[in-house]
């Protein structure tokens, strides 16, 4: 981790993000006077599952992710924050401990907040508690659609959907390339995470790559279109 100079145009940034564009110009240089900036690289550790309540992290560049994992080592991805994403704001909400384990995926330039300075911020005023309304808003919304949708999944769906979460979450590409390609887990890792077995897992592999969904590098290294990801998101 490495800490820089908070910016001078950072409540212009925060401004930005959807997140806060209920919030007047004055709330947002409010806000900027209580972040620390920070800069952390890839794969930097920032908080793990259990810890105690502690700050909010508001993500200025970069990505993370949030996982649960098991004692055999199986992850589940349960929140990818770009810029404009926000957490640590449920356990600084409740004073609980944090639910997940949340690793930067790549560079990452970050505004962290006291938890207890942040949440009296969004008191102050209407437009930040806004904030929090739409930010748990957009979260049950997400929960309940996942849910949702992996409730009414075939498996190939489900182990589609999973490696695309995992495009989305740890794929990198080449300037002028028009695919992400990222280092697939094992067949029985797949199998742990979407609930069958690794032999299907196999099968529905072979037939994403025959149909050309998925493209195989060397070893475990998935290739995958660009569009695949940009049509999800839509």
């Amino acid at each position: 981790m490495k800490r820089t100079r908070r910016p001078d145009d950072l409540a212009l940034t925060m401004g930005g993000f959807p997140l806060f564009e209920s919030v007047g110009e004055e709330e947002l240089a409010e806000l900027a006077t209580l972040a620390l900036f920070h800069e952390y690289p890839k794969n930097n550790i920032l908080s793990y599952r259990g810890d105690p309540a502690g700050p909010v992290y508001l993500v200025i560049s970069g990505r993370v992710k949030v996982i649960l994992t098991n004692d055999e080592g199986r992850e589940v991805i349960v929140a990818l924050c770009g810029p404009g994403g926000i957490f640590g704001l449920t356990s600084a909400l409740d004073g609980r401990d944090q639910l997940g384990t949340a690793i930067t995926i790549e560079q990452t330039q970050m505004a962290r907040f006291n938890g207890e300075a942040f949440l009296g911020w969004t008191r102050r005023s209407s437009g930040a508690q806004n904030v929090l309304v739409r930010e748990l808003t957009r979260r049950v919304r997400e929960l309940n659609e996942k849910i949702g949708s992996h409730a009414l999944m075939s498996t190939r769906d489900r182990l589609l959907d999973t490696l695309l979460d995992i495009a989305d979450a740890e794929g990198e590409s080449e300037p002028g390339d028009e695919s992400v390609i990222f280092t697939r887990p094992t067949h029985q890792e797949l199998a742990n995470r979407i609930g069958t077995s690794r032999e299907v897992v196999s099968r529905l592999l072979a037939e994403l790559m025959d149909e050309d969904v998925l493209e195989a590098d060397e070893g475990r290294v998935i290739r995958v279109p660009l569009s695949a990801l940009v049509v999800r998101d839509d």
